[in-house]
């Protein structure tokens, strides 16, 4: 068999993330920009951002709440993952470098939009909220940490004083107790000081592929996948190389993580099962199109989704199918567990949003905005 070149096998959405960063030129100002939805939830409402619009839907019967902002906006585009503060904000990102705190429960606007940079800029990966901080990465190559209640800047990683990153950021940091792990395109995972934005490891290890989502920890590691086709392990508390695991293709999405497994997905269409303690795979599975987003582990089963619209369940332990279901579009946005309901969003296609019962695969819902949302 002839291997295929990684960048052929990208749908649109994803040809237009590669070119960016194969150019180097993440930041750039690229017009008819396109995307993936971005999924959040806080136990009540689902929250889709996508195109013009972030909508909140009605976990229970998949009914529109509400929808920001009411009317499409020039210049406001939305596909990062919003995320939810403990003290009633969401936080969202859209394509021009802003920033804005809505009502989960309304919509209405508490403070915002504050644009970050250039609105050349791009916000793609999700907020994180830890506490009081507010952290938000750039396509411009910087981290930036907000006041959650006020969006009053704190501090900027690297200083507004030094050069940005190269190639920008895309996935949202993780926070372990007082550190930050950032993943960059630049190939390198950084950790920082959460109150200062300091560089905690002054040699950020480099991983020898670019990094398009967050990293996971998990019994004292890091895990994060990588452009060279690799799910690499550090140690949490050193970054030392742990184990390499060699995959078909580019690992974009994050792995999950349960029963000492990881599971994860690559654009070759392979969903692998690795041991944490060493890396030895497990299992594997073709599911038959690329896998670009993050598969979801839930009591002893593991849910992915891919390109050609796949959704199914497997057994954590073995990979044998449970079940699958097919939607008429492209999925390459991580689906989302709220309770006992998968929720997966389709990009180019409808319904938008489906709510799938996560024991047998049945649809509970599934939500298309009305011509003119």
């Amino acid at each position: 068999m002839i291997a295929k070149d990684p960048v052929s096998i990208l749908p649109t959405s994803l040809l237009f993330a590669a070119a960016l960063l194969l150019a180097g030129c993440a930041g750039a100002a690229v017009r008819g920009a396109t995307s993936w939805p971005g999924l959040a939830s806080d136990g009540d409402l689902a929250f889709v951002a996508y195109n013009q619009a972030v909508y909140a839907v009605d976990l229970e019967s998949g009914a529109l709440r509400w929808k920001y902002p009411a009317a499409p906006e020039r210049g406001r585009v939305f596909y990062a993952p919003p995320a939810v503060s403990s003290e009633g904000s969401l936080i969202v990102g859209d394509f021009f470098n802003q920033i804005t705190a809505l009502d989960p429960a309304n919509g209405s606007v508490k403070w915002g939009p504050l644009q970050l940079s250039k609105p050349t800029q791009r916000i793609i990966g999700g907020p994180t909220i830890e506490g009081e901080v507010l952290l938000v990465v750039s396509s411009d190559g910087r981290l930036y940490a907000r006041d959650v209640s006020t969006g009053e800047g704190l501090w900027e990683f690297p200083a507004a004083s030094n050069e940005p990153l190269v190639g920008g950021l895309w996935s949202g940091p993780v926070v372990s107790g007082n550190r930050i792990f950032l993943s960059a395109l630049d190939h390198n995972l950084y950790v920082l000081d959460l109150d200062t934005g300091d560089l905690i490891w002054n040699e950020p290890p480099n991983l020898g592929g670019a990094i398009a989502d967050s990293p996971v920890l998990s019994d004292g590691l890091i895990l994060v996948g990588t452009f060279s086709n690799q799910l690499r392990a550090m140690a949490a508390d050193g970054g030392s190389i742990q184990w390499s695991f060699e995959a078909h293709n580019w690992v974009w999405g994050s792995p999950a993580v349960g029963d000492g497994l990881a599971y994860f997905g690559d654009l070759s269409g392979t969903l692998h099962a690795v041991a944490l303690d060493n890396g030895a795979e497990t299992w594997s599975a073709a599911v038959g199109s690329s896998i670009s987003a993050s598969p979801v582990f839930f009591e002893g089963q593991v849910f992915t989704v891919t390109q050609n619209g796949v959704v199914s369940a497997r057994e954590a332990s073995t990979g044998s199918e449970l079940w699958q279901r097919t939607l008429e579009a492209q999925l390459l946005s991580d689906p989302l567990l709220a309770g006992d309901t998968l929720l997966v969003a389709t990009t180019a296609g409808t319904p938008l949003l489906t709510a799938f019962l996560v024991e047998s695969g049945a649809t509970r819902w599934s939500f298309t905005p009305a011509q003119g949302q």
